[in-house]
């Protein structure tokens, strides 16, 4: 079940839409554990929501997004013109560890249940091809604005050493706390992979 955070201190129209965008997620995750995706439509998931399909599509625009629980998991305006604010390739990498840190934190804000969907993928992996399709969306949006301060082949490089520092994120315990900002543990991730890949040539 999502856990909606500080619910109470939200006004009442933003509280029914967390609470509305929580149930079609969490209708959407028990009938995929039940019945698996294929009988996880967009409308098995509102009627099990207790929602029409416009009042769906206002949350969510697909059924693996539902399932995933994110909304949207793209790059803001905002986030885009900060990024591009800082021209070529200094600097590069830390700020696409700030692009990436800041698009994770709000999807953290959305509610997304981890543990569930964690759990999920392991017990129906046939899920895990719409998944790693979703997530690379924001792989190649990212990769096209790392193009805009490098070179091609520099850019997608320099994406998945970021990209790798989130996989190992991800793969933390559940209940691993991080000391510092998602972003500042990106960037250390990526100088800790550099510096192995740097000793391994000694």
């Amino acid at each position: 079940m999502t856990t909606l955070k500080s619910d109470h201190e939200l006004p009442l129209r933003e509280r029914k839409k967390v609470e509305t965008r929580a149930a079609i997620h969490d209708a959407a995750l028990r009938l995929v554990a039940e019945n698996g995706a294929g009988h996880a439509s967009v409308d098995a998931i509102c009627s099990e929501a207790g929602v029409s399909s416009r009042t769906f599509f206002n949350y969510f625009p697909s059924k693996v997004s539902a399932i995933v629980g994110l909304s949207a998991f793209t790059v803001t305006d905002a986030q885009r013109q900060r990024f591009l604010e800082r021209d070529g390739e200094r600097w590069l990498v830390r700020d696409l560890c700030t692009l990436v840190g800041s698009v994770m934190d709000a999807t953290a804000r959305d509610g997304v249940d981890r543990e569930a969907i964690r759990d999920l993928l392991g017990r129906r992996p046939e899920l895990a091809p719409d998944v790693i399709r979703f997530a690379a969306e924001l792989r190649h949006e990212i990769v096209a604005l790392a193009e805009q301060r490098t070179t091609p082949a520099r850019a997608r490089l320099a994406v998945t050493l970021v990209m790798s520092a989130v996989d190992s994120a991800l793969h933390r315990p559940l209940d691993a706390a991080y000391d510092e900002e998602f972003s500042a543990w990106l960037f250390d991730a990526v100088m800790t992979m550099q510096a192995i890949a740097r000793e391994s040539l000694d």
